[in-house]
Parts: structure tokens; sequence; C-alpha cells
């Protein structure tokens, strides 16, 4: 979705087809369209939707499927109830009252559906009543009714101030867009004649996610007579907090829901469904509420929109919905919650998926909660949600949709982190799927083995800013045999359900397909079959067991990537250290080394295959390491004398209480660093065409070419694994996101700013010169091993020395210091206290967590710049 001029879907588009029927498949795999339903397959049809004009004539819909539901009723009325030929109910499931259909269903469908297709021929539509033939809509070219109107809305956006004044202009792929049409939500509460419960619903769903959505009321005071029909409506953009509500018509007073304590602190609505799962999740609210210390109620109402419109309009806090309710009964709903900064998810806490083919079809099949923008606390919708994922029965409800048996597993019997275990499309991975990607990848086609359960503590889960992750602890059948992992380790890239990317593509929009790229680097690189040749040549890369990429170039922030990954489990030893001690930073070093030696232009690996050489270079970056120049913002470079002023207030009194700075000028660091920066950016990233990389190119000749290896690109502490092994640490590598061509020096520039224990770093530069000779023998040992040198010994000759690796290590730190002084310390307002406070975080950057670690970069950015500027003096 995309700010974009006003462009109405044209009327001469085709038709796309007749929507499917409600499917109840639980696998993984996307099913394939039934009936008529053409499947998105990502290419743009060339039609725009303005999101406020299709609102607004969704809204005119929902009012015309209300007059609909009124004539009906009225009829009705009129007969009296002996006429029983003036009000048929069958019912699609003969045992379920909820599945009443009456003549006002079809009608309201009929009449919404022809005149939403006249309009917008081009946009799918999904209705409740699609497999009805009574229902059939008129074609676009037969329908006779007015147009509907396009001007409903654009008071209520007008209105509600700048900061929404965006949403006007909310444009995307006519082909991106469903709308989900429930012509009477309360079906059941129509025919028992409780019609304040009774609704009209279309939701507007964009690429799967509910944007907009109007609730009509055909009897806002609860009968035919006392008011005329009403529809609340919503419009809020994806990963924003809040919308726009609005009212077309007169509102009135709600109707009220009956409850124990109508003041109560924190107040649920569900149906009377006695279903156990959703008992339990009932009662799990009420117990967040009391322990909470907040008074708490719980009413029982009708209609899927009515509980949720209770929520929107801040008569509940809460509103809990059974396994059976459709997408056509949530989009709409979930809009104007999200639209009145609330949240909606299924009970597990993952979003809902509107797509005609979501993978659970067309129903939500593990429940809806609501909640509204006053949950907080312990009451927030998150926290509430946490606690479901630990309750039994709804543990339980999880195993049904993924056919095995987590409490099998090691960890099942604690609370699963099962909103992360979904495939791209929301469905809970399949056990079996599972398995078999795992065996497949592993060679193994022993029919007689298969994946039983697997589980996903919540303590071994990461919801982060831009990547969810959780470890699947699994049982096999033959437990016994050792070529079967134990564990894998599940990564999920949803750019487009990220709070902080969808933030990000407000305040950084450029960096959202930079960000894109790079998942789907890491994934193509893991997938390859350089990867596996790494791994099979004894370097610590996890083995890719599958990977499911689905890029969108159009806009990037919708795409999504996943990753089933070989596991480094503690249980065998593996940790990730807050930062690396002295020993476990020069192995760290070692296996940085024959990674870059592995990959240099004349390896055994490069010149194998010319096929296998275009699949790396399509598979990583051209230049690899997300802070070179062409990756920052151009102002970067322009601005760090100005940023080093703030730093010098951060930083002064701990600087003054350092006696190695005694000698130091500290002062001028962010001046001396911006008058080399752009050169030291061209020598620090060569193969990144940012300005002067090209006469670094030219002058470094074949040699510098031949140092063109493929580099990890972000390797901090947070990325590496360690396990002990004898006097020695093993090593293992992950998140190759930035992984790109680029100098092995600057990796490791990179490497020590950001990984190193300050035990590891000194003042006068002879600890990390132990580290870089530790490198430079591993290198030179590994260039010889993998055939990119005649020997270990001629490295210096024919490829690098160690003098040249040195410059290139100390313009990687200065390099590194660029962008910390530049951007990193002033987005997060580093001091010594920030530093602090982040000091057990194992994620973050050394400079970001331990003062002597930022006092040593700013030591060592006076030392190396002078160093600099007295080489420069005796050119």
């Amino acid at each position: 979705m995309r700010l974009g001029p006003r462009l109405r879907t044209s009327a001469s588009s085709e038709r796309l087809g007749t929507p499917a029927r409600a499917r109840r498949t639980s696998r993984c795999a996307s099913p394939a369209p039934s009936r008529g339903m053409a499947a998105h397959s990502g290419a743009p049809s060339g039609e725009l939707a303005h999101l406020e004009t299709l609102l607004s004539a969704c809204v005119d819909a929902a009012l015309r499927g209300c007059e609909e539901i009124r004539r009906v009723q009225r009829a009705r009325e009129a007969a009296g109830s002996d006429d029983e030929g003036a009000f048929v109910v069958t019912r699609k499931v003969a045992s379920d009252p909820r599945s009443a259909l009456t003549e006002a269903d079809v009608a309201a469908q009929k009449a919404i559906v022809s005149a939403l297709r006249a309009q917008f021929p081009a946009i799918n539509i999904v209705g409740e009543e699609d497999e009805n033939d009574d229902a059939a809509p008129q074609s676009p070219k037969s329908y006779t009714g007015d147009a509907l109107r396009e001007d409903l809305c654009a008071e209520a956006i007008a209105k509600s101030g700048e900061e929404f004044a965006p949403l006007s202009l909310l444009t995307c792929d006519a082909a991106d867009v469903t709308l989900f049409i429930d012509p009477v939500d309360g079906t059941r509460e129509f025919v028992e004649s409780r019609l304040h419960a009774v609704q009209c619903l279309i939701g507007i769903a964009v690429r799967g996610r509910a944007v907009a959505g109007v609730i009509g009321l055909p009897f806002p005071e609860g009968d035919v007579e006392r008011a005329e029909a009403c529809a609340v409506f919503g419009i809020v953009a994806p990963g924003t907090k809040r919308g726009v509500i609005g009212v077309h018509g007169a509102r009135g007073v709600p109707w009220p829901i009956k409850y124990d304590n109508p003041t109560a602190d924190m107040r649920s609505v569900s149906g009377d469904s006695k279903n156990a799962a959703l008992i339990a999740a009932k009662d799990i609210v009420k117990t967040a509420a009391l322990e909470s210390r907040a008074t708490y109620s719980h009413g029982v109402i009708g209609g899927a929109g009515n509980k949720l419109l209770a929520v929107a309009e801040g008569r509940a806090e809460f509103a809990l919905m059974h396994f059976g309710t459709s997408l056509w009964d949530t989009c709409a709903p979930e809009a104007i919650v999200r639209a009145a900064g609330g949240k909606v998810t299924d009970l597990y806490g993952a979003p809902l998926m509107h797509a005609a083919d979501a993978p659970g079809g067309l129903v939500n099949q593990l429940g809806v909660i609501g909640s509204g923008p006053t949950c907080t606390g312990a009451m927030a919708h998150d926290a509430v949600c946490a606690r479901m994922r630990e309750n039994a029965d709804l543990k339980k409800l999880i195993d049904r949709f993924t056919a095995g048996n987590a409490s099998l597993a090691v960890g099942g019997d604690v609370g699963q982190a099962s909103d992360v275990a979904r495939c791209l499309g929301g469905a809970p991975m399949s056990t079996a799927d599972v398995g078999d990607k795992i065996m497949r990848a592993l060679g193994i086609s022993d029919v007689q083995t298969a994946l039983l359960g697997y589980s996903a503590p919540e303590h071994d889960a990461v919801r982060g800013l831009m990547s969810d992750a959780c470890r699947l602890n699994l049982k096999w059948s033959d437990d016994a045999d050792p070529a079967l992992p134990r564990s894998a380790f599940y990564k999920k890239v949803d750019m487009g359900n990220l709070e902080y990317m969808r933030l990000k593509q407000i305040t950084q929009p450029l960096k959202i397909a930079r960000d894109s790229k790079s998942y789907r680097v890491e994934s193509s690189f893991l997938a390859s079959d350089a990867a596996k040749a790494l791994e099979l040549s004894g370097i610590g890369v996890p083995l890719c067991y599958a990977a499911d990429l689905r890029p969108h170039d159009d806009d990037p922030i919708e795409s999504k990537f996943s990753l089933l990954l070989e596991d480094f489990h503690p249980d065998d030893g593996w940790v990730q250290e807050r930062m690396l001690k002295p020993d476990q930073a020069k192995c760290a070093l070692k296996a940085l080394a024959r990674m870059h030696a592995f990959f240099l232009p004349g390896s055994r690996y490069r010149r194998s295959s010319t096929d296998a050489d275009a699949e790396l270079r399509a598979t990583v970056w051209n230049s690899g390491g997300y802070w070179q120049p062409n990756m920052q913002p151009e102002e970067q470079m322009r601005i760090l004398a100005d940023a080093w002023e703030t730093h010098m207030k951060n930083f002064g009194g701990a600087i003054s209480r350092d006696p190695s700075m005694s000698t130091a000028d500290v002062a001028s660091v962010g001046a001396r660093l911006q008058a080399h920066a752009v050169a030291i950016g061209a020598e620090a990233h060569p193969f990144s065409a940012c300005p002067g990389a090209d006469d670094i190119l030219k002058c470094g000749g074949a040699r510098l070419a031949a140092l063109r290896t493929v580099i990890h690109g972000d390797p901090k502490s947070g990325n590496i694994f360690v396990q002990r092994k004898g006097e020695s640490w093993d090593v293992g590598l992950i998140d190759f996101q930035w992984t790109g061509f680029g100098l092995g020096g600057t990796d490791v520039g990179h490497f020590v700013c950001a990984s190193v224990a300050p035990e590891g770093l000194s003042a006068d530069g002879s600890a990390e010169r132990e580290l870089i000779d530790a490198y430079y023998a591993a290198f030179c040992a590994a260039a010889a091993e993998f055939g990119a040198v005649s020997s270990a010994e001629k490295t210096s000759e024919e490829l690098l020395s160690r003098e040249e690796l040195q410059a290139q290590y100390e313009t990687g730190v200065l390099d590194t210091m660029r962008c910390v002084f530049g951007y990193q310390w002033l987005r997060v307002s580093a001091s010594p206290e920030t530093l602090a406070a982040n000091a057990k975080s194992v994620g973050r950057n050394s400079y970001n967590k331990s003062l002597p670690n930022a006092l040593w970069m700013i030591r060592t950015a006076d030392q190396l710049i002078k160093s600099r500027e007295a080489r420069l003096t005796m050119r």
C-alpha cells in the first residue's frame, strides 16, 4: 500500500470471478483456489484502488444491504407470526442455529455485491452466500441501480487532524484488494428477533490485512421503527496504532450489554458457546484481570461484528470469539477496532490473515480476541495472549492443526511461541512438513521414521524489531538415530506485520527496500550450494533445511521470508556471549578467515564451476556490510563534526576520568574523521561503487581484485556462537543478511569494534595486533588449503601481506566508527547511562553496551586518524 493520487478503478476492467466458499484445511501449504477464485500472483493489475473512495462505496453498499434486511423484517412483522411462509429459515448445518439462512441474507448480499461489482469490477469479492445461486449478483453490464457514493468518508478523515490526512491518499493495486462481505452478521439473532445484534459487514483487506471496514446497523435502536439504518466505518494504515472512525447516519444509543458489574475495570464479551477452549480463554482474561487487581465482568452478546464493535466503542475491553467465525465476520470489525487504537488477533497473538487463499481457508480456526486501547500492562493484548499460549486446552488445539503432539517434545509442557511457529501464510506449521523438510535436507529417506511432534518453548523465542524466531524441539519416532537433530531453529520475517518496520517505512522509507533485500540475501545464501559447500568445508554455517522466499519488489514491505535451520543448541555446549573474550575472539577471527579464504576469486570453489560462481554472485550483495556508505544516509558523511559535539557532552565526564585519554586529541575527532570519511568509505568498500571506489579499484589493480571475497557483513558477537572444544572454541556464524563481496580486513575491523570484550583490547594497539595476527595466520593457511595461493608461506607475495591486512583493518575500524558516531550513537542517544542500561544485552554491539568499549572507540579513532594523517603527509 502506498500514498498516491486519487485514481478510481476502471469500470471497463475484466471481472476476476466468483469467490470460493470457506475451506477448512489446516495445512501450511496454500490450497489451490477453488471455484472461480483468481489467486493473486503478485503481478500488478494496472488498476489502482483509492481506499477512501472504496470505503465510501462500501458504506453506501452496506446501507443498501441494511435496507434489504429491514424490508424483510417489515414483511415479517406485517405478516404476523401465523404466516409461516412469510419468513422461511433454513440451516446450512442442520444442528447449528448459528448457520441459519433467511431471505434477508440472500437479498442483502445480492444488493451489495451487484453494486460493488458494477463499480469496482477489478476487485476480488468474497461473500458468505457466494454458494447460493439466489444470491448471485447482477453482471456489471446489466446492473441498473444507482452508482455507489464515493464522498461519504472524506469529511470524517478531514476532521480527524493532520496526523490522519495521509489516509485520504492511500492507494493500492486493485488485484491486492479483497472485500469480505457478511450480508447478515447475526442471522441467528435475526431469527430470534434480537435485532440489536444484527449487522451488515463489509471489510476491505489489502494483501491479507484488514485496513478498512463498515459495520452496517439495520436496527440501531433494536427495532425497525425507532431509527433508520446507520453505518459505522473505520480506516487504518497497515502497522499503525490508530486510524479514523466515523458514522454515517444516526448511531443512537448502543444497546446495553448485561454485565454483572457494568462499572468493572475490565469487561469482556463473548457468545454462549460451550467450547472448552473458548471457556479457557474467558477464564484467562478473568484471571489476568483479577491478578492485576482490576475488577472484572463478562457479558454474553450475539454477532461477531457486534462483539468487536463493543470493543471499538469502549463498551467492552475484550471480545472473544469461537473457532467457527469466518473472515467475512472479522475483516470489517478488525479494521474498526484497529482504527480505534485496539488490536485483533487469533487467541495466540498471531495476526488474522484476511486472504481468499489463506492456508486455513476462510475460517478463523484459532479463535479471535480483540482488545481496546485502554488494555495496558498485565492486561495488554500481547500479555493476555502470552497467557493463552500457556494454557493446556489451547495448546491441544494447536496440536490439531500441526497434526502432532507437542507434549512429546522437550519443552512441550511450558508456554509455547505458537504465534511465531507459523508458516508465512499464517497457519501453524505442519509436523509432517517440518519433519519431511529436515529429512530431505539430511538425505534421509527412511519411510519408517517420522516426526511425532515439536515444541516451540516461549523461553527460546525472540520477537524482534525486524524478525521473529524460535527454537523447535523435535520428537522423532526414532530418537536413537544420531543423524536426526534434536532441534531446529526457525526464523520468520513478515515485514508488513512488524510495527517497527511499518514505522520505518514512514521515517526511513529508503531503508525498507534495503532491509527486504537483506533478508532475501540471507535466505538465498543459506539455501545456496555455496553455503552448503562452506559448511562441508568445516566452516560453522548452519545447514538450511528449508527456505521460503516471497520477495515483493513492487512494495518491499510486503516481502516475507522464512528459514528452517540447523540449531546451535545450548545442550550441545553452544553459547552466545555478551562479548567475546580474547581466546574466543581469536577463534571467531579464524572462522572468518576461513570463510574469506574459501570465497577468494582464486579458490577452488570459485574456479570449480561457472554456474556455482554465478549462483554466488546472484545470491549475495554486490558489496557486503550494512555500514557501507551506499547503505547509509548521504548526510552521514557531513554531520560527523556536529554529531561529535553531542558525544563529547555525553561522554565528556567519562573521558576526563580515563588516564589513557590524557594524550588524545579527543575534541577534534569528529571533524578530523569527517575530513577523511568519503575516502575511508571508498577504501573500505572498493566494490560498492560509492564515491571514490572506482579510483581505489583502478589504483589497486589485479592485486586488489584478487581479494574480492565474500564477507559476513555483520560479524558482531550476537551473530556468533561458540562451543568449547578442548583448549579452543568451535565457532558458528548466523545472520547473513549483509553478506556480500568485500575485503576481509573490512569485516575484521567491524568485528573488533562490535564484538571483542574490553580485556581483548588495549590502549597501545598490542592486543589488537595479536587478534589480527591470529586472523592472518588462519587466512594464510586457509588460502593454501582452498587453492587460492600455492602455499601459506607465499600468501604475502601472491595475495595479501600482513602490512596490507593491517591497513585494511584500520580503514575498516575507522569506517565502522563513521557509522557509529554519525548515526548509531545519535539514534540511541548514547551515553554512559544508556550503555549501562544495555549492559546485559547479547544482540547489541559492544560499543552500545560497554563504556570501556565506547572509550576504546574514541581513543582508537584519534590514534588511527593521526596514523592516517601521518601516512598522507609522507606521500
